[in-house]
């Protein structure tokens, strides 16, 4: 069934459950990384970043580099929700 959301209202922000695999070009090293994705409600406009682990700091980082990416309105920031497994 489709949502119906309102232009920027809402972030849908989690982590992707596959992970993605990073290859240092200096030593040859693979590094299993965490992808974070924020979309937004209405227009499926997707933001997503890499990131070594899923702590808070990392949490946190993504939401601020999303709405900075998406140019959040300071006056009516989207409200973010998390889809709850």
């Amino acid at each position: 069934m489709r949502q119906e959301h309102r232009a920027g209202e809402e972030l849908f922000a989690d982590w992707a459950g596959m992970t993605m695999t990073i290859t240092d070009p200096a030593t040859g090293e693979e590094t299993e990384e965490q992808v974070f994705v924020a979309t937004l409600g209405a227009s499926n406009f997707t933001y997503a970043e890499v990131f070594a682990t899923q702590e808070l700091r990392h949490w946190v980082a993504g939401h601020v580099h999303a709405h900075e990416y998406m140019r959040a309105s300071r006056r009516s920031p989207a409200r973010t929700t998390r889809r709850r497994p």
